[in-house]
Parts: C-alpha cells; sequence; structure tokens
C-alpha cells in the first residue's frame, strides 16, 4: 500500500507540473522550482519524501553467565576458546526465536553468576543448575531443559559402595552453592549417626581424587563422569555404578531436573525462555540436541516431566 500511495502522489504532481506548462509555453527551456530544482527533481524528492513511521523495535540487551569451565559436556570452553556444550547450545536456539532480545555470553566465577543477577549485570545464570528451595525463593527457575541419568563414581576393585545406600561414612568433595552440596548437607542432616565426610574444594578434580584414593566416590550425571572418565584417561581406573532416575530423585529431594535461573521479578524474560524450550520439546529439537551431545541411550525429556518440576517447585515455595 506504501508503494502504491507514493506513485500516486508522484503521478498528481507530475500531471500538475505538466498542466503548468502548457500556459508558459512548449519549447521554452525547463521550468525550474523552488530556485534551482527542476520538474524532474522535483516529482524524484516528492517519491522519496515519505516519513517511514516503522522506526526498529530496540531490543533489550540480555548477558549470560556462566562459569565456562565445566561439567562437560553441559558447559565448558573448547580448545578453540568458545563456549559450547548441551547447555550452552540449547539457550543460543533458545534466544534464536526471540528476536525482542539481543544475547552475550559472560563468563565468570561460579558465585559471581548469582551476585551478576542479583546486581543487574546479568539476567541469565547458566551453569548446569540444580533445583534448591533456598535458592528458588530468590531466583525464578525456567523450565528444566534437561533431565539424565546419575552414576556413582569409586575406583576399581572398591566395592564397599554398590549404590547410594552404601555411601554413610564415605568420603567425597564438593563445590560451594553446588546441587551436590545441597543434596549432601541434607543427608548428613538425616543421617546424623554416619555422615558423609566431605571436602570443599575450588577446582573440580574430585574424579581423578577417587581414582587415586584421596577420596572414596564421586556422584554425577552420567554423561558428565563418562566424559571426564574419557577426557582424563580413566577407564582403567574408575567404576560406574548407575543410579535409577527414581533413587535419584529421592536422593536429591524429589526432584531431578536442571535449570537455567533468572531473576525473581524479571517474570517475562522468564516467560519467553519457558515458551521457547515447549516450543524445542514439542517439535523434537531438544531431543536431537541431547541425541547430539549424549547418543540414542539419552533419557527423554517430555513436556509432563516439564509440568512435574513446575508443579514441584510451585508447591514447594506455597508451603
Amino acid at each position: 500500500m506504501k508503494k502504491i500511495w507514493k506513485k500516486k502522489v508522484a503521478g498528481i504532481l507530475t500531471l500538475s507540473l505538466a498542466v503548468a506548462s502548457l500556459f508558459t509555453g512548449c519549447g521554452k527551456k525547463e521550468e525550474k522550482k523552488d530556485d534551482n530544482q527542476t520538474v524532474a527533481e522535483a516529482t524524484e524528492a516528492a517519491e522519496g519524501s515519505e516519513v517511514d513511521t516503522e522506526a526498529p523495535v530496540e531490543k533489550r540487551k540480555i548477558v549470560i553467565a556462566t562459569s565456562g569451565s565445566g561439567p562437560e559436556p553441559f558447559c565448558y570452553t573448547d580448545e578453540s576458546g568458545e563456549l559450547t556444550g548441551y547447555d550452552i547450545e540449547l539457550i543460543r536456539l533458545v534466544f534464536e526465536g526471540l528476536p525482542q532480545y539481543d544475547v552475550e555470553f559472560a563468563v565468570c566465577e561460579f558465585q559471581s553468576i548469582f551476585t551478576g543477577i542479583d546486581t543487574g549485570i546479568y539476567q541469565v545464570g547458566l551453569n548446569h543448575l540444580g533445583y534448591n528451595k533456598e535458592r528458588a525463593e530468590k531466583y525464578l527457575y525456567t523450565d528444566t531443559y534437561d533431565v539424565g541419568s546419575h552414576s556413582i563414581a569409586v575406583r576399581k576393585g572398591y566395592d564397599e559402595i554398590k549404590s547410594l545406600a552404601d555411601i554413610g561414612g564415605h568420603s567425597t568433595q564438593i563445590t560451594a552453592a553446588s546441587a551436590n552440596e545441597t543434596t549432601f548437607l541434607r543427608y548428613n542432616e538425616e543421617h546424623p549417626d554416619n555422615p558423609l565426610d566431605l571436602t570443599y574444594i575450588e577446582v573440580d578434580n574430585t574424579l581423578v581424587d577417587v581414582a587415586n584414593g584421596v577420596v572414596d566416590f564421586e556422584y554425577f550425571t552420567t554423561a558428565t563422569l563418562e566424559a571426564q572418565i574419557a577426557e582424563k584417561g580413566l577407564e582403567d581406573k574408575i567404576d560406574l555404578i548407575p543410579v535409577p532416575i527414581e533413587d535419584s530423585e529421592n536422593f536429591t529431594g524429589g526432584l531431578k531436573g536442571i535449570f537455567y535461573i533468572v531473576a525473581k521479578d524479571d517474570t517475562q524474560l522468564a516467560d519467553d525462555i519457558n515458551a521457547r524450550i515447549e516450543e524445542l520439546i514439542a517439535d523434537g529439537t531438544v531431543a536431537e540436541l541431547r541425541a547430539e551431545w549424549f547418543g540414542d541411550s539419552a533419557d527423554e525429556l517430555t513436556l509432563e516431566y516439564v509440568e512435574r518440576c513446575k508443579e514441584y517447585i510451585a508447591n514447594e515455595l506455597s508451603e
């Protein structure tokens, strides 16, 4: 409609000028308009004179914070210095479908993810984050984007641990504010007569320490443990004991999903991310991405499980 309107304006102007020229006589030198502007120039100016009312929409800048140091294969920095992993590649796909945002990544210390969101420096936190109630009271959890099996890693030939029922009294390592910290501290509260021997660390080298007998076990997602075993060449030094999903959910407090987080009052951003996650699950994109990173045996992530996580969090926060 705009192009048609322009042509009509130009046509009317040209016709008017042509009629005017009849009264001044043919064969005269081309009439000027506005001192030095010819009829042709005036017509061309009229065609380009329409004001564009469709101004570009200003995008909101979103900074996604991550430590960039793992765990692999979820969020890490590759050999070329690029951020990658399942968590990273999925959030990229999420924002590809949200053109109202302009996204960039920031690499920081793990604890700075949370302080950065608190101060508004970052808008999204990403570090393969599990759920805990204390964190949910302060931040918004997005829809879960991962559910996977866990395993217990022990050194070869160590037969004192065969399942989660056997870990009491044994040693492992944890990092502050991690999902394992929450789980293990709760375990110790519930088992004061036979607690876990916990050592806090800043740099995660637990799997190597398990292989060397420094600590007795590590509990983590199977995909991460398998990737670390291969990367560190520990195939002949580590055994993995698979943990049924039901046991893992009971052990971690009834919820096993992994989430992105945003500021508590940033509901529109959380809603937009959630809508995209659900869209990518429904159209099969998430299943393809999980197969790419975890193989064909990857646990299925369903919309039903997403809803289950939402209900669990809502119920916990309403207590």
